[in-house]
């Protein structure tokens, strides 16, 4: 709670108020003016329409910024007078090759002894005939066979060897056109890579339908038929015999017919020894090996009956 009373501001005073000029504001008096810097209406008005805008509409104000934009620059002055120095730089560098290439060539020192001595290649191109030696068909091609090789066509005329001018006068005027509808006839568009290929395939099948032989099994055919008929012998091989005991194996062909011939070779050889020994021997030696080889002449005849059987069965060992 204020005691005292308020004390009043000196702007608010008038010529009728209390000593000193002092008095207390009321609601009937006006508004006073108020104290502010020079600069502050400066402030205000800048700030007029942005933001004094967004606080009492709430709807913002575009401001297009106050920067200015930099002005295109023209390069044209400057690239003309970049192309003048340089055109310039380049007549004063032509210009200094130009004097470099006119200083005379300095002459070397001549002997006296050789001031009256002629040049032999002025004498030789003095003396030289006009037409071309003979020299000049050396290393040709067909100088020596004396053939020439074919040249292409052509409508203009050809100077001969033997002309050494320059300028060759035409005696008659080539009719180009002429001569070019007459290579167009002869022309042959190339063909295309597939019709190629297709003719050479085409070619292939007709070849091979005249090189065909008709009522001929083909070769596959042979080898295929001669593979089923020794894959056929080796199954009717491999069957076994009703008559083959159990534990056993019927022996081949070619091993029966080998073991036949060792056991004939093996009879000869006992039959020889045989014969070595007496007919009526005497010592109990000599009968008891007379004995032995009987024996064993006996094993390999039976042996002989048993392998000239067309099956033989072995017993498989283990």
């Amino acid at each position: 709670m204020i005691s005292s009373p308020i004390v009043g501001e000196s702007g608010y005073g008038g010529p009728g108020g209390a000593a000193g000029g002092a008095r207390s504001w009321s609601a009937t008096d006006q508004r006073p003016k108020p104290r502010v810097r020079p600069e502050a209406e400066e402030y205000a008005n800048r700030a007029q329409g942005s933001i004094a805008q967004l606080l009492l509409t709430g709807q913002p104000v575009y401001r297009p910024p106050t920067r200015s934009k930099k002005e295109a620059k023209d390069f044209t002055s400057g690239n003309v007078r970049k192309m003048r120095q340089v055109q310039a730089m380049n007549r004063r560098r032509r210009k200094e090759e130009a004097a470099a290439n006119a200083k005379p060539v300095k002459v070397l020192p001549q002997s006296e002894k050789y001031q009256q001595a002629t040049s032999k290649v002025a004498e030789k191109l003095k003396g030289a005939p006009a037409s071309r030696p003979a020299s000049t068909n050396y290393l040709r091609a067909h100088s020596r066979t004396g053939g020439s090789r074919a040249r292409s066509a052509s409508p203009g005329p050809r100077p001969s060897s033997a002309v050494t001018e320059v300028d060759v006068e035409l005696t008659k005027p080539t009719n180009y056109i002429a001569h070019n509808a007459k290579l167009s006839r002869k022309y042959k568009p190339p063909r295309p890579p597939s019709a190629i290929a297709t003719e050479a395939n085409q070619e292939k099948k007709n070849q091979r339908k005249e090189n065909y032989k008709k009522g001929e099994i083909p070769k596959y055919l042979q080898v295929m038929q001669a593979q089923w008929k020794r894959e056929e012998e080796e199954r009717i091989r491999n069957i076994p015999d009703p008559d083959m005991p159990p534990g056993h194996r019927m022996m081949p062909t070619e091993e029966r017919l080998k073991t036949l011939e060792i056991l004939a070779q093996k009879e000869k050889e006992i039959q020889s020894e045989l014969y070595r020994l007496p007919l009526a021997p005497e010592t109990l030696r000599a009968k008891s090996r007379k004995a032995q080889v009987e024996k064993q002449l006996a094993e390999v005849e039976e042996a002989q009956k048993i392998f000239s059987r067309s099956k033989v069965f072995v017993r498989i060992d283990g």
